[in-house]
C-alpha cells in the first residue's frame, strides 16, 4: 500500500515538472484571423503635414502671418468619425494667428470622415522672423467621436515639417541697349531675389513662328530670334543664370522699346510646377547721327529670284554732297551682288534723298536667315572729302508663289462640290491655307470656308468645298469669288482672289410626276374628243330600221 502512494506521489511530481517545460518550448497559437505583425493601429492614420490648403502646397519664410499649415489623416478604421478637432503644438518661433491658452494652435473639421477616406485640418499660423529655413517637428493631438458610439476618443502624433522659403522670379537684359539694322547679340540675366531656389527653369519665347520671327504681336513681326526655347537650370536664392541669343532688328524700329514675351516654367521648393509669364525689355538705339548720309535699306529679300535691293541715300546735313561713291560688301558669299559693287552719284541736295537700285541674288542657304552688309560712303562736303562706314542688315525670306486653277463643279458622295487646286511655285511652304467661296450675281449657294493645311512646294494642293443651295440643286453657271488665304515664314498673312463661272449643267427632264396643269388640261381634252367620236359611231351603229309598208291590190 504504501509503495503504491509513493509511486502516485512521484508521476504527480513529475508531471508537474515536465509539463511547465513543454508549454515554454511549444510555439504561440494565434487566434484566426490575427496577424503575427504588430497591432498598433488606431481609427485614424497620419499621413502628412505641410503649409498651404488641401491639394495646394505654398512657399513660406520666415515674418509671413496667418498662413494656413494643413495636416492630412486618412480614417483607417471600420466605422465613420465626426466631431473633429485639433490642437496643433509648435516649436518656439510659431504661433496661432488667434492666440489661445496655452500657446497651442485649434483647428476643426465639422463634416463626418468616412472609413477609408482622408480628411484635414487646416490650423492658421504665423512665422517668427527669426525663424530659419529648415525642418521642425511639432505634435497634433486629435479627438473625435465615432459614429453610434458615445463618448470621445483621441490620439497624438508627432510629425515633421519644413519651412521652405520663397523663391523669387527676375528677368532682365544684362545690355538693353541694341542697334538697329544689325543683329544684336543680346544675353538675359535669371534673378532668384527669394529665400528658396527656382528648380529646373525653363524658358520659351512666346507667340514665335517657326523660324524664330515674333509674327503679329505690336513691333515685334520683323524682329527674328535665331533661338527660341532655353533651360537654364536652377537658379539658387540670392543668386543669378544668364542664356544668349541674336536677335535681327530692321531699321525702321530706331528709336523704339521691344518687349520681348517669355514664358517661364519651374518648379518651387513644394514641388510645385509654376508657370508664369516675363517680359525683357529692349531699347533699340536711333540711326546714327554722327553721319551726313542715312541708309534706308529693306527689311527682307527674296530667297532663290534675282532682285533688287533698294539702298536709300539721305543728306542729313545743310550742305551739299558731291562725288558720292558708296561700296557694297554683304557678310555672306551666298548673297550676290549681280553688278559691279560700287555706285556712284553726283550730288545729293541738302536735306534731300536718292536711290540706288542694286541687283541681287540670294541662295538657298541662307534662308531665314540675317545677312549683314557693310557700306564704304565716300564723297565732298564743303570742300573736303569725307568717309563713312556704315552696315545693315537685311533678312533672307522665302518665296511663296499662289495660283488657284483647275475651279469647277463636282458631285462627291451625293453632295455638289465646287473643287480645284492651289498651286505653289515658290521655293518654301506657305502655312495654315483656307480656301473661301463667295457666290457672286445671285448665285444659289450660301459662302463656304475650307482648311487645306500647308502649301507645299512639290505638289499641287486640292480643295473640295461642299455648296449648300437653299433647296434644290445647283443647275446652270454660278458665279463664284475664290479666296486663298495663307501664311508665310514670317506668319504674315496673304490673300490671294480670282473670279470664276463654275457651269453645273442643264436641268434635268421631268418625269410624270412633274407634268404641268396646262399638259394636264390638254391630255383631258384630247381624252375628252376622242371619248366623244366613239360614243357618237356607237350610237350610229344601235340605230332601228324604218318600217316598210306593203301595198296591195
Amino acid at each position: 500500500m504504501n509503495r503504491r502512494i509513493i509511486l502516485l506521489v512521484t508521476l504527480f511530481v513529475a508531471g508537474q515538472l515536465v509539463l511547465p517545460s513543454y508549454e515554454q518550448s511549444a510555439p504561440e497559437q494565434l487566434q484566426p484571423g490575427e496577424s503575427p505583425f504588430e497591432h498598433g493601429y488606431t481609427d485614424v492614420k497620419f499621413l502628412d503635414a505641410y503649409f498651404g490648403y488641401p491639394n495646394q502646397k505654398i512657399e513660406v519664410q520666415p515674418g509671413d502671418q496667418n498662413v494656413p499649415f494643413t495636416i492630412l489623416f486618412s480614417n483607417v478604421g471600420t466605422e465613420d468619425i465626426a466631431g473633429i478637432r485639433g490642437l496643433l503644438s509648435l516649436p518656439m518661433g510659431f504661433s496661432a494667428a488667434t492666440p489661445l491658452v496655452e500657446g497651442l494652435i485649434e483647428a476643426d473639421n465639422s463634416q463626418t470622415a468616412t472609413s477609408g477616406n482622408s480628411f484635414t485640418l487646416t490650423f492658421y499660423v504665423n512665422l517668427d522672423k527669426s525663424l530659419t529655413i529648415h525642418d521642425y517637428a511639432g505634435t497634433v493631438k486629435l479627438t473625435y467621436s465615432r459614429v453610434r458610439e458615445n463618448g470621445v476618443r483621441q490620439a497624438y502624433y508627432d510629425f515633421n515639417f519644413k519651412v521652405t522659403g520663397k523663391g523669387v522670379l527676375n528677368m532682365n537684359a544684362v545690355n538693353p541697349f541694341i542697334q538697329p539694322a544689325s543683329n544684336n547679340a543680346i544675353t538675359v540675366r535669371v534673378l532668384d531675389n527669394g529665400t528658396a531656389p527656382l528648380n529646373n527653369v525653363d524658358i520659351v519665347m512666346s507667340a514665335l513662328s517657326g523660324n524664330g520671327s515674333l509674327g503679329g504681336m505690336s513691333n515685334l513681326q520683323n524682329v527674328v530670334i535665331d533661338q527660341h526655347h532655353w533651360n537654364v537650370g536652377t537658379v539658387g536664392p540670392g543668386t543669378s543664370q544668364t542664356f544668349s541669343f541674336n536677335a535681327f532688328v530692321p531699321q525702321d524700329l530706331a528709336g523704339q522699346s521691344l518687349h520681348l514675351p517669355l514664358d517661364v516654367t519651374y518648379f518651387d521648393g513644394q514641388g510645385n510646377q509654376v508657370t508664369t509669364s516675363r517680359t525683357v525689355d529692349l531699347i533699340v538705339g536711333p540711326a546714327n547721327s554722327n553721319f551726313n548720309v542715312k541708309l534706308s535699306t529693306p527689311s527682307y529679300l527674296l530667297m532663290g529670284v534675282m532682285q533688287n535691293l533698294t539702298l536709300g541715300l539721305e543728306n542729313l546735313s545743310p550742305s551739299k554732297i558731291s562725288n558720292i561713291a558708296i561700296t557694297l560688301t554683304p557678310s555672306s558669299n551666298d548673297l550676290r551682288i549681280l553688278d559691279d559693287p560700287r555706285w556712284f552719284v553726283g550730288e545729293v541736295a541738302p536735306l534731300t534723298s536718292t536711290k540706288l537700285t542694286i541687283p541681287v541674288f540670294a541662295d538657298q542657304n541662307i534662308a531665314n536667315q540675317a545677312v549683314d552688309f557693310n557700306v564704304n560712303i565716300q564723297y565732298t562736303k564743303d570742300g573736303s572729302t569725307v568717309i563713312e562706314k556704315q552696315s545693315f542688315a537685311t533678312y533672307i525670306r522665302p518665296v511663296i508663289d499662289i495660283s488657284v486653277y483647275g475651279v469647277q463643279a463636282s458631285e462627291i458622295a451625293g453632295q455638289q462640290m465646287i473643287i480645284g487646286n492651289v498651286l505653289n511655285q515658290g521655293n518654301t511652304k506657305g502655312q495654315f491655307a483656307m480656301v473661301t467661296l463667295t457666290p457672286l450675281e445671285g448665285a444659289g449657294f450660301k459662302e463656304a470656308t475650307q482648311y487645306i493645311g500647308d502649301l507645299d512646294t512639290d505638289a499641287p494642293t486640292p480643295f473640295n468645298v461642299s455648296v449648300q443651295p437653299p433647296s434644290g440643286l445647283l443647275t446652270g453657271d454660278q458665279k463664284v469669288l475664290v479666296t486663298l488665304t495663307y501664311k508665310d515664314t514670317l506668319l504674315d498673312s496673304h490673300t490671294v482672289t480670282q473670279v470664276d463661272m463654275v457651269p453645273f449643267g442643264t436641268p434635268a427632264p421631268q418625269t410624270g410626276q412633274n407634268i404641268s396643269q396646262l399638259q394636264i388640261v390638254i391630255l383631258v381634252a384630247i381624252a375628252a374628243g376622242i371619248g366623244g367620236i366613239l360614243l357618237k359611231i356607237k350610237k350610229k351603229g344601235k340605230q332601228p330600221a324604218e318600217p316598210q309598208v306593203l301595198e296591195t291590190s
